[in-house]
């Protein structure tokens, strides 16, 4: 099971802006450098996640982004929720329909009933997934992080006074 392009962007650009958190806003242009990815489309993101308030932005030349909300209190369920919309299928149209045709004597074909067996199935796995992404906040995908790279990280951040 994957994450769509648009929720696994958005966490790289909300880690970028958690790490930099302090040290005052980061362009959409430096994100898109440092992770290696269109500034374009990182500015849609970052535009749908402003408007729901997981991040905020300034104008000017020491403008950017930055974090709206302490890294504990964003979850991954709500970055997939705001960018990918929807109620977590991933394809923002809410639950599968099961087709209702049945044969005359209301008994499902055998094709139904497969359907029906797979749809429970990603049922069940969706329900765990969202779970899972509810649970694991900004922060602590922050501390993974630093723990893959064996201690602190270069984000060859340079401030000058």
């Amino acid at each position: 099971m994957k994450l769509s392009t648009r929720s696994t962007y958005g966490m790289r650009a909300l880690v970028e802006l958690a790490f930099a958190s302090g040290h005052g806003p980061l362009s959409a242009a430096s994100i898109a450098k440092r992770q290696e990815l269109s500034v374009a489309y990182l500015e849609q993101l970052l535009h749908r996640l402003k408007r729901q308030g997981l991040v905020a932005s300034s104008r000017g030349p020491r403008g950017g982004y930055v974090l709206a909300r302490d890294p504990q209190r964003i979850t991954m369920a709500d970055v997939v929720r705001v960018l990918d919309g929807g109620n977590g299928d991933g394809n923002g149209h809410g639950k599968p329909q099961l087709s209702a045709r049945r044969t005359r004597k209301g008994v499902a074909t055998p094709q139904q009933h497969a359907q029906q067996i797979a749809q429970t199935v990603w049922r069940c796995v969706n329900e765990r997934l969202t779970e899972s992404l509810g649970a694991l906040t900004l922060q602590d995908l922050c501390d993974e992080v630093r723990t893959d790279a064996g201690g602190p990280l270069d984000h060859r951040y340079v401030f000058h006074i």
